[in-house]
């Protein structure tokens, strides 16, 4: 029988609170987590107190969560029930004195109740008959403090509202007399109060973490992620309590609403910036006009674009460019760290120093349409009848053949159920729709949550894209031209599909796994999804390159703790040594899941990916290298100041044709592409090179099915 949470110098200290007290329990992120069969069993405790976080019931376990938070490897409760308990020592929580500091995310839209954070509370008896304590996020993103003598009640210790849907940390303290000091990530101010008539305890009860004992039984409200969380045996005094709070601030600074911030940038929309809109950003206190203001490039160029801010109102400035943002740009935005208020006080920098924004493009496919099929095919393990789903981006102008791209999903394996595993939209599939006609279908694999294997995953893969090949013509798809990407835990699956079937011209990777038998860290070496069967490197993408491996670009962050980008590296030298293209494109200081929309680099990886795409759907009918047009096509001039128009004239009579133009740089990267009309009396076509840095670059021109690459030099 376990010993009960019990502090075990209550009794060896005065309500006086004057002796210092011990941290006696210590939960880490990236630190001491266990899973067993793809549950989290353990978590180690840190400091020499309490016992470990411990749960014998691998079915209520909680699950290692990878992704969720950016560099931190934390515990997720979403299962019903799912609960790990601290061990105690030899005396118990009562009325006395205690510190706690959290660190976590809990979501309560769905259920509108309050969600669970940690506790030990026990209400099987009903409200007259309740034990311990809790602390909830309430329906108002408020922090409560619930306990029970004589029976229920609730305490909002926390005065902010906690945004929806986000992490937060937040410390609490009370002593012997019910005093109580409180903080939270949404503010620097420490507030206080008193807590009379305290808890009645449950000498039964350990420290459980969101588990609520209700009398329908064991429930878990929602979904909670805890990233660490620290506990003391006592009060703190007021600088102990306020040292606290420093540490977490420094630690989590992204986390804490900051004083001279960011509140709005505009458009919205970061995938369809018009070419003629302006860039407004709006600050939570009024500019410094005299202070640096942000800088904009375009298409990664180190030279600063050209353009006007206007500061109006105080708090928000408007930038118009010297000349229309180009076609498929990337523009960035940085914010400079010299940009202060009017009260001197600097701009934090902790959310985001860069927004990123990809122009709007010459083409419209119409929208994206989102597509769920709960069952493309079923499977009988583990149980019979268990369904595959599938989750399209489809354009709604369907007419042309549409290469498809399949999304193999992320999330450390985790998800699905006895009965169904469902698709994921990918993070990228709405923009290759309507900007690309590219169709996307997201793919349902047998993961953690209905029994799934890396065997398994594979023939599930096997199914969807036979799928795709028996609905090819209902849907338009155009088989030859096929792509796979992955995300984390999708990449290695996606990286073998890729290599295994008919019409692949390309894989995408992102934090991606691709040898199992080296370098693979924690992630790769726990076998619990059984990559090790028939072997490691069975499984390793990087061992199993097909005589000629599709093209490959991975997008990896150097920062990157659950995935080593080493791995992207390797694999796209392993590639290239097959006689294969490929390229790994890594982020200095991201780490994993920064992909993902919301995430700074989100545009700049997809801008990447959509070049790469674009550049191999292209290459069949630009036929690059291959001059089929008339020799007397000429370009001039050659070389052309940065920015200039660069004109291509021909002997012969194009009479008015449609001209497709291309312009590809040193790395192979697609940087123009427009649909052109020849001017009828001089048969001439004028093209910009705005937005282009110095450098070699190949113009191709395809007319009526001929075509021709010319260099030329931009200066």
């Amino acid at each position: 029988m376990k010993t009960f949470l019990k502090f075990l110098f209550i009794f060896l200290i005065s309500s006086t609170g004057l002796v210092a007290q011990t941290e006696v329990l210590s939960l880490k992120n990236n630190t001491g987590i266990v899973e067993e069969n793809g549950a989290v069993i353990l978590w180690k405790n840190q400091v020499d107190g309490y016992g470990d976080a411990t749960q014998s019931n691998v079915a209520l376990g909680g699950d290692k969560l990878y992704e969720t938070y950016p560099g931190k490897t934390n515990v997720g409760f979403s299962k019903t029930g799912s609960f790990l308990e601290v061990e105690g020592s030899s005396s118990y929580i009562s009325d006395n004195t205690y510190s706690v500091f959290y660190v976590g995310k809990s979501e309560n839209t769905v259920t509108n109740k309050p969600a669970g954070l940690i506790g030990n509370y026990d209400m099987s008896g009903g409200f007259a008959n309740c034990n311990g304590i809790r602390f909830v996020r309430l329906q108002d993103g408020k922090i409560g403090f619930d306990y029970s003598r004589p029976n229920y009640t609730r305490v909002n210790i926390g005065s902010n509202e906690i945004p929806e849907d986000s992490y937060f940390f937040f410390g609490f303290t009370i002593d012997a007399s019910g005093n109580y000091h409180y903080f939270d990530s949404t503010s620097p101010i420490i507030t206080t109060g008193t807590i009379t008539n305290t808890m009645r305890t449950n000498p039964d009860a350990d420290l459980k973490f969101n588990l609520f004992e209700e009398v329908a039984g064991a429930q878990t409200y929602n979904h909670t992620e805890v990233v660490e969380f620290t506990m003391y045996n006592g009060g703190l005094s007021t600088t102990a309590f306020q040292n606290e709070y420093t540490r977490l601030a420094t630690e989590y600074a992204e986390l804490v609403t900051a004083e001279f911030s960011v509140t709005e940038v505009l458009p919205t929309t970061r995938t369809g910036l018009p070419v003629n809109a302006n860039i407004i950003i709006t600050f939570s206190q009024d500019v410094d006009k005299t202070s640096d203001y942000p800088k904009i490039y375009i298409n990664k160029n180190e030279t600063e674009t050209a353009g006007n801010w206007i500061l109006s109102p105080a708090n928000t400035l408007t930038f118009t460019p010297s000349e229309d943002w180009p076609f498929k740009g990337l523009v960035t935005l940085n914010i400079e760290d010299g940009l202060k208020s009017t009260d001197a006080v600097a701009i934090d920098l902790t959310k985001a120093t860069k927004y990123n924004f990809i122009v709007e493009t010459d083409e419209n496919f119409g929208v994206s349409e989102n597509i769920t099929l709960t069952s493309i095919a079923t499977v009988d393990f583990p149980q019979v009848g268990h369904t595959l789903g599938l989750k399209m981006n489809l354009p709604t102008n369907r007419d042309h053949k549409m290469p498809v791209h399949f999304w193999i999903h992320g999330g450390g394996w985790s998800g699905g159920s006895p009965e169904a595993s469902a698709g994921a939209f990918s993070p990228h599939g709405e923009y290759l729709a309507e900007n690309l006609g590219v169709a996307t279908l997201g793919v349902g694999y047998r993961c953690s949550g209905s029994s799934g294997t890396f065997s398994l995953a594979m023939e599930d893969i096997d199914a969807a894209y036979q799928w795709a090949l028996d609905n090819a013509e209902a849907y338009n798809f155009d088989m030859t031209k096929v792509f796979f990407s992955g995300g984390s835990a999708g990449t290695p699956l996606a990286a073998l599909a890729a290599q295994k079937y008919d019409g692949v011209i390309g894989f995408i990777g992102f934090n991606g796994i691709y040898d199992f038998v080296n370098d693979a860290g924690d992630f790769g070496n726990s076998n619990w999804y059984k990559q090790n069967v028939p072997s490691e490197a069975a499984n390793s993408p990087i061992f199993q390159l097909s005589e000629n491996p599709p093209a490959t670009i991975m997008m990896h962050g150097d920062a990157d703790t659950t995935i080593s980008y080493t791995q992207s590296t390797l694999f796209s030298e392993a590639i290239k040594a097959a006689g294969g293209k490929a390229e790994a494109v890594i982020y200095p200081g991201e780490v994993h899941a920064f992909f993902n929309p919301g995430k700074p680099a989100y545009e700049d990886v997809l801008i990447e990916m959509v070049g790469f795409m674009a550049q191999l759907l292209d290459s069949e009918t630009l036929s690059m290298g291959t001059i089929n047009l008339d020799q007397s096509l000429k370009l001039y001039p050659n070389p052309v100041k940065a920015g200039d128009t660069i004109k291509v004239a021909s002997r012969s009579d194009l009479n008015g044709a449609q001209v497709q133009a291309q312009i590809v740089n040193q790395l192979g990267q697609v940087v123009l592409k427009s649909v052109l009309f020849p001017n009828l009396d001089s048969n001439t076509i004028n093209i910009t090179t705005k937005g282009l840095t110095e450098g070699i670059y190949i113009l191709n021109i395809v007319v009526n099915q001929s075509s021709k690459s010319i260099k030329f030099i931009i200066q």
